[in-house]
Protein backbone atom coordinates (compact mmCIF):
# COMPACT_ATOMS: atom_id res chain seq x y z
CA UNK A 1 0.00 0.00 0.00
CA UNK A 2 1.22 3.52 -0.77
CA UNK A 3 2.88 5.60 1.89
CA UNK A 4 -0.08 8.00 1.72
CA UNK A 5 -2.07 5.44 3.73
CA UNK A 6 0.04 6.21 6.79
CA UNK A 7 -0.50 8.82 9.48
CA UNK A 8 1.94 10.01 12.14
CA UNK A 9 4.50 7.82 10.40
CA UNK A 10 2.54 4.60 11.03
CA UNK A 11 0.96 2.18 8.56
CA UNK A 12 -1.94 0.44 10.31
CA UNK A 13 -1.84 -2.48 7.90
CA UNK A 14 1.65 -3.32 9.19
CA UNK A 15 0.45 -3.64 12.80
CA UNK A 16 -0.13 -7.37 12.58
CA UNK A 17 0.88 -8.23 16.12
CA UNK A 18 3.33 -10.81 14.79
CA UNK A 19 7.11 -10.71 15.10
CA UNK A 20 9.63 -13.41 14.22
CA UNK A 21 11.59 -13.55 17.46
CA UNK A 22 13.97 -16.22 16.16
CA UNK A 23 15.16 -13.89 13.40
CA UNK A 24 17.30 -12.04 15.96
CA UNK A 25 20.08 -14.18 17.35
CA UNK A 26 20.96 -11.86 20.23
CA UNK A 27 18.79 -9.18 21.81
CA UNK A 28 21.59 -6.78 22.65
CA UNK A 29 21.17 -3.02 22.41
CA UNK A 30 22.50 -2.89 18.84
CA UNK A 31 20.03 -5.44 17.49
CA UNK A 32 17.20 -3.92 19.50
CA UNK A 33 17.87 -0.63 17.72
CA UNK A 34 18.23 -2.24 14.28
CA UNK A 35 15.22 -4.54 14.31
CA UNK A 36 12.79 -3.59 17.09
CA UNK A 37 12.71 0.09 18.02
CA UNK A 38 13.66 1.30 14.54
CA UNK A 39 9.96 1.68 13.62
CA UNK A 40 6.77 1.89 15.63
CA UNK A 41 5.34 -1.02 13.67
CA UNK A 42 8.20 -3.31 14.68
CA UNK A 43 7.97 -2.12 18.28
CA UNK A 44 4.23 -2.78 18.37
CA UNK A 45 4.49 -6.22 16.77
CA UNK A 46 7.41 -7.19 19.03
CA UNK A 47 5.44 -6.25 22.15
CA UNK A 48 2.37 -8.12 20.92
CA UNK A 49 4.41 -11.23 20.17
CA UNK A 50 5.70 -11.20 23.74
CA UNK A 51 2.19 -10.55 25.10
CA UNK A 52 3.30 -7.22 26.54
CA UNK A 53 0.39 -5.52 24.78
CA UNK A 54 -2.60 -6.75 22.78
CA UNK A 55 -3.34 -6.15 19.11
CA UNK A 56 -7.08 -6.70 19.59
CA UNK A 57 -9.53 -5.84 22.35
CA UNK A 58 -13.21 -5.69 23.15
CA UNK A 59 -15.03 -2.68 24.52
CA UNK A 60 -15.48 -2.97 28.27
CA UNK A 61 -18.95 -1.47 27.98
CA UNK A 62 -20.65 -2.92 24.91
CA UNK A 63 -18.27 -5.90 24.41
CA UNK A 64 -17.87 -5.11 20.73
CA UNK A 65 -14.53 -5.51 18.99
CA UNK A 66 -12.47 -2.34 19.13
CA UNK A 67 -10.72 -0.98 16.06
CA UNK A 68 -7.08 0.01 15.99
CA UNK A 69 -6.90 3.61 14.73
CA UNK A 70 -4.53 6.54 14.52
CA UNK A 71 -4.59 8.58 17.72
CA UNK A 72 -4.63 12.25 16.71
CA UNK A 73 -5.66 13.54 20.13
CA UNK A 74 -3.50 16.14 21.83
CA UNK A 75 -1.20 15.05 24.66
CA UNK A 76 -1.25 11.40 23.56
CA UNK A 77 2.25 10.26 22.69
CA UNK A 78 1.22 6.77 21.57
CA UNK A 79 0.60 6.83 17.85
CA UNK A 80 -2.36 4.43 17.80
CA UNK A 81 -5.17 3.44 20.12
CA UNK A 82 -8.29 1.29 20.20
CA UNK A 83 -11.59 2.98 19.40
CA UNK A 84 -15.20 1.94 19.92
CA UNK A 85 -17.57 3.23 17.26
CA UNK A 86 -20.67 2.50 19.31
CA UNK A 87 -22.00 6.01 19.98
CA UNK A 88 -23.80 4.86 23.11
CA UNK A 89 -20.48 4.02 24.81
CA UNK A 90 -19.16 6.72 27.11
CA UNK A 91 -15.52 5.82 26.50
CA UNK A 92 -14.65 6.04 22.82
CA UNK A 93 -10.90 5.46 23.07
CA UNK A 94 -8.83 2.86 24.89
CA UNK A 95 -5.05 3.02 25.11
CA UNK A 96 -2.99 0.11 23.79
CA UNK A 97 -1.01 0.51 27.04
CA UNK A 98 -3.90 -0.29 29.39
CA UNK A 99 -3.06 -3.07 31.83
CA UNK A 100 0.44 -3.51 30.45
CA UNK A 101 4.03 -2.80 31.39
CA UNK A 102 3.66 0.57 29.66
CA UNK A 103 0.45 1.65 31.42
CA UNK A 104 0.29 5.25 32.72
CA UNK A 105 3.82 6.07 31.54
CA UNK A 106 4.69 9.15 29.51
CA UNK A 107 7.69 7.43 27.99
CA UNK A 108 7.42 5.92 24.54
CA UNK A 109 7.20 2.17 24.07
CA UNK A 110 10.61 2.29 22.45
CA UNK A 111 12.22 4.05 25.41
CA UNK A 112 10.80 1.57 27.89
CA UNK A 113 12.09 -1.36 25.84
CA UNK A 114 15.55 0.23 25.81
CA UNK A 115 15.40 0.68 29.59
CA UNK A 116 14.40 -2.96 30.02
CA UNK A 117 17.24 -4.06 27.74
CA UNK A 118 19.78 -2.03 29.73
CA UNK A 119 18.43 -3.46 32.97
CA UNK A 120 18.80 -7.02 31.66
CA UNK A 121 22.36 -6.18 30.58
CA UNK A 122 23.08 -5.09 34.17
CA UNK A 123 23.82 -1.51 33.14
CA UNK A 124 23.54 0.49 36.37
CA UNK A 125 25.15 3.82 35.47
CA UNK A 126 22.39 6.45 35.42
CA UNK A 127 24.43 8.59 33.05
CA UNK A 128 24.83 5.74 30.58
CA UNK A 129 21.17 4.76 30.83
CA UNK A 130 20.06 8.35 30.25
CA UNK A 131 22.36 8.61 27.23
CA UNK A 132 21.27 5.31 25.64
CA UNK A 133 17.57 6.13 26.16
CA UNK A 134 17.79 9.31 24.07
CA UNK A 135 16.06 8.05 20.94
CA UNK A 136 16.28 10.06 17.76
CA UNK A 137 12.55 10.74 17.64
CA UNK A 138 11.96 12.18 21.11
CA UNK A 139 15.39 13.40 22.32
CA UNK A 140 13.96 13.09 25.83
CA UNK A 141 16.62 13.12 28.55
CA UNK A 142 15.49 10.94 31.44
CA UNK A 143 15.91 12.27 34.95
CA UNK A 144 17.62 10.26 37.69
CA UNK A 145 14.27 9.91 39.47
CA UNK A 146 12.64 8.42 36.36
CA UNK A 147 15.50 5.98 35.85
CA UNK A 148 15.40 4.97 39.52
CA UNK A 149 11.65 4.34 39.37
CA UNK A 150 11.94 2.14 36.30
CA UNK A 151 14.87 0.13 37.67
CA UNK A 152 12.89 -0.44 40.86
CA UNK A 153 9.86 -1.49 38.81
CA UNK A 154 11.92 -3.99 36.81
CA UNK A 155 13.33 -5.43 40.05
CA UNK A 156 9.82 -5.83 41.41
CA UNK A 157 8.82 -7.73 38.28
CA UNK A 158 11.79 -10.06 38.80
CA UNK A 159 10.75 -10.55 42.42
CA UNK A 160 7.20 -11.43 41.40
CA UNK A 161 8.46 -14.00 38.89
CA UNK A 162 10.86 -15.57 41.38
CA UNK A 163 8.17 -15.64 44.08
CA UNK A 164 5.71 -17.28 41.70
CA UNK A 165 8.16 -19.88 40.40
CA UNK A 166 10.03 -20.59 43.61
CA UNK A 167 9.78 -24.15 44.97
CA UNK A 168 8.34 -24.75 48.42
CA UNK A 169 11.45 -26.59 49.58
CA UNK A 170 15.09 -26.30 48.58
CA UNK A 171 18.24 -27.90 49.94
CA UNK A 172 18.34 -31.20 51.77
CA UNK A 173 20.70 -33.51 53.61
CA UNK A 174 24.31 -32.52 52.98
CA UNK A 175 23.33 -29.37 51.06
CA UNK A 176 23.99 -25.76 52.05
CA UNK A 177 21.37 -23.02 51.70
CA UNK A 178 22.42 -19.38 51.93
CA UNK A 179 19.69 -17.05 53.22
CA UNK A 180 19.52 -13.26 53.21
CA UNK A 181 16.94 -10.52 53.56
CA UNK A 182 16.42 -7.15 51.92
CA UNK A 183 13.90 -4.35 51.71
CA UNK A 184 12.52 -3.16 48.39
CA UNK A 185 10.50 -0.02 47.90
CA UNK A 186 10.52 3.68 47.10
CA UNK A 187 12.79 6.24 48.64
CA UNK A 188 11.31 9.05 50.71
CA UNK A 189 11.33 12.18 48.55
CA UNK A 190 13.62 10.30 46.11
CA UNK A 191 16.53 10.70 48.54
CA UNK A 192 18.52 8.52 50.88
CA UNK A 193 18.16 4.81 51.54
CA UNK A 194 15.22 2.64 50.55
CA UNK A 195 13.14 3.02 53.69
CA UNK A 196 9.56 2.45 52.56
CA UNK A 197 8.69 -0.86 51.01
CA UNK A 198 8.41 -4.60 51.42
CA UNK A 199 10.79 -6.87 53.30
CA UNK A 200 11.65 -10.05 51.45
CA UNK A 201 13.80 -13.03 52.33
CA UNK A 202 15.50 -15.26 49.80
CA UNK A 203 17.94 -18.11 49.59
CA UNK A 204 19.98 -20.19 47.19
CA UNK A 205 21.29 -23.72 47.46
CA UNK A 206 25.02 -23.69 46.77
CA UNK A 207 25.13 -27.11 45.21
CA UNK A 208 21.90 -27.26 43.14
CA UNK A 209 21.47 -23.49 42.52
CA UNK A 210 17.79 -23.80 43.46
CA UNK A 211 16.38 -20.57 44.86
CA UNK A 212 13.42 -19.41 46.88
CA UNK A 213 11.86 -16.04 47.62
CA UNK A 214 9.32 -15.15 50.27
CA UNK A 215 7.64 -11.88 51.15
CA UNK A 216 7.66 -10.94 54.83
CA UNK A 217 4.48 -10.93 56.88
CA UNK A 218 3.70 -8.12 59.30
CA UNK A 219 2.54 -9.32 62.72
CA UNK A 220 1.62 -7.09 65.68
CA UNK A 221 3.48 -4.11 64.27
CA UNK A 222 6.70 -6.01 63.60
CA UNK A 223 8.09 -7.66 60.49
CA UNK A 224 8.03 -11.44 60.80
CA UNK A 225 9.80 -13.50 58.16
CA UNK A 226 8.40 -16.85 57.13
CA UNK A 227 10.18 -19.34 54.93
CA UNK A 228 10.55 -23.09 54.65
CA UNK A 229 13.85 -24.93 54.34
Amino acid sequence: MAAAASDRGVVLENLSGEFELSSITCYNLLNLGRFVVNTFENTFNFCCQLNLIKNSRKCKSCKRDLKLVYDRRDRHSTKVSFRCYNKSCRVQYSSIRDGSLFDKSNLSLEQILVLANLFCANITSYQQISYQAQLSESRTVLSSATIADWLTYFREICLEIVARETPKLIGGRGLTVEVDESKFGKRKYNKGRLVEGQWVVGGICRETKDIFWQFAVTTSGTQTHFWTL
